[in-house]
């Protein structure tokens, strides 16, 4: 079971330090934030109104979960309903394969007439059967009943991956909307700080490379929007060709839980479920039974069949009478009934060869059952180790990174209204909060990835008894550990607010007056 989730591709605006001034912008706004020390010092109030998030166009509460978009996906890929054809077409050879060889009928007739000659005439009617021994049609048809439960496991395991590949475009996809949620947000905040900074620039309050500094961060973020918005795009139309659906057809999805699950599951209890479920690893096996059956099959076939017949004859002749009877032409009829038995003697073919290939198939199939064995364990350790790590990279995240990010902050946004930082440290500390806030993100979209991977390599989906019972989450209860990071509430913060100046920057400036 996996809940609203081949390796987790990075998206593009993912990659090394491409955020790394995502929030440079908006520590211009931090910058101008200065604890006030009477309530008489001027405010340049904000006009901003409420954002409209472009991601909401792709992501509610009404849009299809990843569970309706797998069975999407596994009821309109074409390719996935040409797969199932294969058994269609093997459940043929099964019902082929259960037919007994028809019987033959033959028939002569010849007569001197056709050349003019005398009208005499022959007449045969035979039919034969041939009889199958060695077991040839029960071996046969173990063959066939394999190949089909071999293409079902086939089958399965393509539909499978397909859910995969769809659970893990699902996670990119949403991973892109929150990551475009947070740039505009920042974005909207960054103009009016553009505007305030202007008035302030007009007033003798700033210098002009402040005003340079935020409408350079400004055009970065600008960039930074059209690439996670690209990537967005990008996944969901990667979406509609996993699902089978038209690239102009609309998709909107339903919105992914921050608080993700805890899976209970330990590596022994994986790998037994992988061994088990794996529909690969269950198509080997079948392929090892198959090829002791051709083996079997080609055994029986070096046996010969007999084939039995019956044949009916009649001829009709003319006679010359001798003179003591009477002399002249009398009719003659002649009836017989034969009854025969051919059987093929084994002397030089009995089917050496095909019970060769046989036994090398079988050989062939043990091997890659027993290397896909050792894949599977590896797959499900690799995963396993991937989720742990991704598991507490969020939790590390939530609890404890960006809780303190955010105190950083807030301790060198206070110095700097007391003329102790400049706006350069306050800038750095805006940017490694910016680098943690996209590594949590980057680890909850690698959490929800890896449980696809999971699932991938154990060749089904997680059970939902493997998770925590009550929707556990993998972060710790919020009442016991209160300093978590909060989507909405940071969204919230990043609304803009009034704005007051430096009063050392007033101090200084009545001085210079």
């Amino acid at each position: 079971m996996f809940l609203t989730t081949k390796k987790s591709n990075q998206g593009s605006f993912f990659q090394s330090g491409v955020f790394s001034r995502i929030f440079a912008t908006a520590a211009v706004m931090f910058v101008f934030i200065a604890s006030a020390f009477s309530q008489d010092q001027p405010v340049l109030a904000p006009t901003q109104t409420s954002v409209k998030l472009s991601s909401a166009q792709f992501v509610g509460q009404d849009g299809l979960t990843v569970e309706r978009l797998v069975e999407l996906g596994g009821s309109r890929r074409a390719d996935l309903l040409a797969a199932r054809q294969r058994l269609a077409i093997a459940e043929g050879r099964v019902r082929q394969a259960r037919l007994r060889p028809n019987p033959t009928l033959d028939a002569e007739y010849g007569s001197p007439r056709f050349l003019g000659g005398e009208a005499e005439s022959d007449l045969s009617v035979g039919v034969s059967q041939v009889f199958e021994l060695g077991g040839k049609r029960s071996k046969r048809v173990a063959v066939a009943e394999l190949e089909l439960s071999q293409i079902r496991a086939e089958v399965v395991r393509l539909e499978r991956q397909l859910a995969a590949e769809i659970r893990q475009s699902y996670t990119n996809a949403i991973a892109a909307a929150r990551q475009l949620d947070i740039l505009e947000k920042l974005i909207a905040a960054d103009e009016e700080i553009v505007r305030v900074t202007e008035a302030r620039l007009k007033e003798g309050d700033v210098a002009p490379l402040d005003v340079n500094l935020v409408r350079v961060e400004s055009d970065r973020l600008k960039v930074q929007a059209i690439q996670a918005r690209s990537e967005l795009e990008t996944q969901l139309l990667n979406l509609r060709t996993l699902t089978g659906a038209d690239v102009t057809e609309s998709l909107r999805l339903a919105p992914q839980a921050d608080r993700p699950p805890r899976l209970d599951l330990g590596l022994t209890e994986l790998t037994d479920i992988a061994l088990r479920e794996r529909a690969d690893l269950q198509a080997a096996l079948i392929g090892e039974q198959l090829g002791a059956a051709r083996i079997n099959l080609a055994r029986a076939q070096a046996v010969p069949n007999v084939a039995a017949s019956v044949r009916f004859s009649r001829s009709k002749g003319i006679v010359d009478l001798p003179p003591t009877a009477g002399g002249g032409f009398a009719l003659d009829k002649d009836n017989e009934l034969t009854f025969g038995v051919s059987v093929d003697i084994p002397i030089f073919n009995r089917n050496q060869g095909e019970i060769a290939s046989a036994t090398g198939e079988r050989l062939q199939a043990t091997r890659t059952r027993e290397f896909l064995e050792s894949t599977i364990k590896r797959d499900v350790a690799v995963a396993y180790r991937k989720y742990r790590a991704a598991a507490e990279s969020l939790v590390l995240y939530s609890t404890q990174i960006l809780p303190r990010s955010e105190a950083n902050l807030q301790t060198v946004r206070s110095a700097y209204g007391l003329g102790e930082f400049s706006v350069f440290e306050v800038v750095n500390e805006q940017r490694r909060l910016t680098e943690n806030v996209t590594g949590y993100n980057q680890s909850l979209r690698d959490y929800y990835n890896a449980l696809t991977e999971l699932e991938t390599a154990l060749g089904s989906t997680l059970p939902a008894t493997g998770f925590s019972p009550g929707g556990v989450s993998v972060l710790p209860d919020e009442r016991i550990v209160p300093q978590q990071i909060d989507k909405e509430k940071f969204l919230k913060s990043l609304q803009p607010i009034p704005i007051r100046k430096n009063p050392v920057e007033i101090a200084d400036k009545q001085k210079s007056n």
